[in-house]
């Protein structure tokens, strides 16, 4: 999900065409179709690959699509990994190629707009559309370019997860210590329910992809930000020296598994599926990982802890799906759009992906009142969400170093943190 490239790629070339269930004609009507009247309109739909179901059920919803409109509207889907994608995108972009209709990681979406690559969609939508939305979830991808200085709404919230503290509740229970509720309690849990070589505390991932979200557990827990408001370095801050700290006392205080520098997330989700962890944060796609794989794991979960006297931070992730602003066909673009937006689709995308509900209806089905998954849509509600900036992909990978440096000993926290802020607001 990481590349360096600013190139904008957003607007996922989907054909998006049909009659909109369950909405009204927005009061400003999308530009015409640039396909001569009378020819069939061809789509591209690219989508990201979240598990190896994705494709089948984004399948789904093309032939279903292409049927309702045979003869007049055809999308043709595409599909792509993860860490390919942004580099996808930003290719055909600069090439005049790209999709009609894709999703793309909402942190990109400032680097895209920037680059004039996303359509802005507050012309389509109406309030019957925009209203079916978890407010806090579809102001997601809003962002004011620097070329307009006007707030747009650039993307729909297509995949939104919140992440909590997975615990054993056996292990607990022998430790004798309960679901921490600060930082203190963290690191006497993690260090009492550690018996190397066997189990281990804290689950540590230094090493691949969301080392830097790891690190915001931390940091937003203890009051701390990646930014200021006018795009300013601001992890280097008190309360990001002292995230930073902590976490490194909790891996030398042998409250993690040893040198986490060596262990990607997904070595890590591995070992709390197979009982050789305590604890680890993360998405609500675990609960379906452990039913599948070790069902009769004990575990349960809770927020993950702030700091004593600091606001409880639950990190939220969200990734969008946009229009490309070249496109020549956005009006049957919407129309896919509005017809991939329907519960039925959507529910069904939210269980099999293990992602949280960005809609109201699909938030308050049976599948999500369920106890494994409330904690996890109640926490949307005041789930944070890293700061828009067009070169977020490079500050992601300078938080990554900085935390790999504190946790090798390579530099301190407070040296690894100030080198990263220099590096970022050298940032162009």
């Amino acid at each position: 999900m990481r590349g360096f490239k600013v190139w904008i790629a957003l607007v996922m070339a989907a054909a998006l065409a049909t009659a909109v269930v369950g909405c009204s004609k927005p009061a400003q009507q999308p530009e015409n179709s640039g396909t001569p009247a009378g020819k069939q309109v061809e789509l591209r739909f690219l989508f990201p690959e979240y598990s190896d179901k994705t494709r089948g059920l984004m399948e789904q919803v093309v032939k279903d699509f292409n049927e309702a409109n045979k003869g007049k509207i055809h999308v043709t889907l595409e599909t792509s990994p993860w860490d390919k994608l942004h580099d996808k995108l930003a290719v055909t972009m600069s090439g005049n190629q790209a999709p009609d209709v894709f999703g793309y990681a909402t942190r990109w979406v400032s680097e895209f707009a920037e680059l004039g690559q996303l359509e802005p969609l507050d012309p389509y939508l109406t309030p019957q559309f925009k209203g079916q939305f978890i407010d806090r979830l579809f102001a997601a991808a809003a962002y004011s370019p620097k070329a307009t200085g006007k707030e747009a709404t650039y993307g729909l919230p297509a995949a939104v997860s919140a992440r909590m503290l997975f615990y054993r509740k056996d292990l607990f229970e022998k430790a004798g210590v309960k679901a921490p509720a600060n930082w203190e309690e963290l690191l006497d849990a993690a260090k009492k329910t550690t018996n190397a070589p066997n189990v281990y505390g804290l689950g540590v991932p230094a090493s691949g992809i969301e080392v830097d979200t790891f690190f915001l557990y931390f940091l937003w827990n203890n009051g701390g930000e990646i930014l200021t408001p006018d795009g300013k370095a601001a992890l280097n801050s008190a309360e990001g020296v002292e995230a930073l700290e902590f976490l490194v006392k909790l891996v030398n205080e042998k409250g993690s598994q040893p040198k986490p520098t060596g262990f990607t997330r997904e070595q890590v989700i591995e070992m709390f599926k197979a009982g050789q962890l305590a604890m680890y944060p993360t998405g609500p796609w675990l609960n379906t990982m452990i039913q599948r794989d070790n069902p009769s794991l004990s575990y349960a979960i809770a927020p993950f802890p702030s700091n004593k006297g600091k606001a409880l931070a639950t990190v939220g992730v969200t990734d969008s799906l946009g229009m490309w602003a070249k496109g020549a066909n956005k009006k049957e673009a919407w129309q896919f759009i509005e017809f991939l937006y329907q519960d039925k689709y959507r529910q069904q995308f939210d269980e099999v992906e293990a992602m949280l509900p960005e809609k109201r209806a699909v938030a308050n089905s049976a599948a999500f009142t369920k106890a494994e998954l409330k904690p996890f849509v109640d926490a949307l509600s005041s789930a944070k969400f890293v700061p828009h900036h067009p070169k977020f992909e490079n500050i992601q990978q300078l938080m990554t170093v900085a935390v790999q440096k504190a946790l090798t000993g390579e530099a301190t926290p407070k040296a690894a943190l100030d080198e990263a802020a220099q590096k970022i607001d050298a940032l162009k």
